[in-house]
């Protein structure tokens, strides 16, 4: 949406924005057009997202004719529209397509109404740009810290994206050795937003469904909660100890909370030993996971050594595409994970 924002302000050659320019605009600025009446859906989304975009998308000041003074963005007070209003404006004798050219003297000064540096005094602080009567101005794209890139949807979307706290456990879901799959099941564990039936149970508040007789597929026991299922959940805890004799996780009991606990001091590391590890956490949760509703909707079981084989293959799979750095660290994985080692020198 931003993308298509960029083509009309910046007058992208195409059909499309000479239609938007003379059906939609019709002269007006972009900034101000009302959003109101019978419109699209797509051209209502585009004009209700304008907050958003509006204070990244700035002018480069060269003559200052292409810059619209009052509803652009190109100096620190930017838009003079959100504090002098159209009356104000239109009683100094000026127009609300005035471009910042047009408010400049032939002796390099502001026009400002004398009036209007009492009304608004950040007026003052607005110092006037160099201009180039022969130059052109240019839109460019502003960062929230400032700096100017050129529009590219890497760059917009860094800027505009939500942004929360780092969180101590992205570096043991997203590193460059993962499982796609398998590390986006684990971030949806670590934000606890599983479909469990402890957590539907809330989201069906009210209804005739009877969720205090439902209880884990896989034993049978208490209902199933994400802390329960890795790994308290007496078939999970089967598995996950059979898997975890392959791997430094002795101390790893089969509490999330332990799990938790390793990752807070490991999830940086970038030992072969942790990254095997972090595979290894990563595919029982998900084949665990997948197990649980196998049993739920397909009414298909397996043992926990089934399981456990499924989980040590699928991790064993990628070790074999590793790249060691050292060749000690390659033989002691490939023996512990029972891998034929061809030899090959690492790299």
């Amino acid at each position: 949406m931003a993308k298509h924002i960029w083509s009309i302000l910046t007058k992208r050659e195409s059909i499309w924005v000479k239609w938007i320019h003379d059906h939609k605009l019709r002269g007006r600025n972009f900034w101000e057009v009302p959003c109101r009446g019978s419109m699209s859906w797509g051209w209502r989304k585009l004009l209700s997202i304008r907050n958003i975009i509006r204070p990244h998308v700035w002018s480069a000041i060269k003559s200052g004719s292409q810059t619209n003074i009052w509803s652009d963005m190109w100096c620190s007070s930017s838009p003079l529209i959100s504090f002098i209003s159209p009356r104000n404006i239109a009683n100094a004798g000026f127009s609300l397509r005035s471009t910042v050219a047009d408010l400049i003297d032939q002796d390099g000064h502001w026009r400002w109404p004398q009036a209007w540096l009492d009304l608004f005094p950040v007026l003052i602080t607005i110092a006037v740009p160099t201009i180039d009567p022969n130059g052109v101005d240019t839109l460019v794209w502003k960062d929230g810290e400032g700096k100017i890139h050129d529009f590219q949807a890497a760059s917009v979307w860094n800027t505009i994206r939500n942004r929360e706290g780092q969180v101590m456990w992205a570096d043991m879901v997203w590193y460059t050795q993962c499982i796609p799959r398998h590390s986006f099941h684990l971030w949806l564990a670590f934000r606890n937003k599983l479909k469990t039936q402890d957590r539907l149970a809330i989201w069906e508040a009210g209804s005739h469904t009877n969720w205090n007789l439902m209880c884990c597929p896989l034993c049978n026991h208490d209902r199933d909660t994400r802390d329960h299922l890795f790994f308290q959940c007496s078939f999970a805890a089967k598995t996950w100890n059979e898997v975890k004799k392959l791997v430094i996780l002795s101390n790893v009991n089969d509490s999330w909370s332990s799990v938790v606990a390793w990752v807070e001091l490991h999830a940086k590391s970038k030992s072969a030993d942790h990254i095997v590890c972090k595979l290894l956490i990563a595919a029982s949760a998900y084949y665990i996971w997948q197990e649980r509703n196998n049993r739920l909707f397909k009414n298909n079981k397996r043992t926990a050594e089934q399981v456990a084989e499924v989980i040590k293959s699928s991790v064993r799979l990628k070790l074999m595409g590793f790249k060691f750095r050292l060749a000690s660290a390659k033989r002691r994985i490939f023996k512990r994970w029972k891998i034929e080692d061809n030899g090959a020198d690492p790299g």
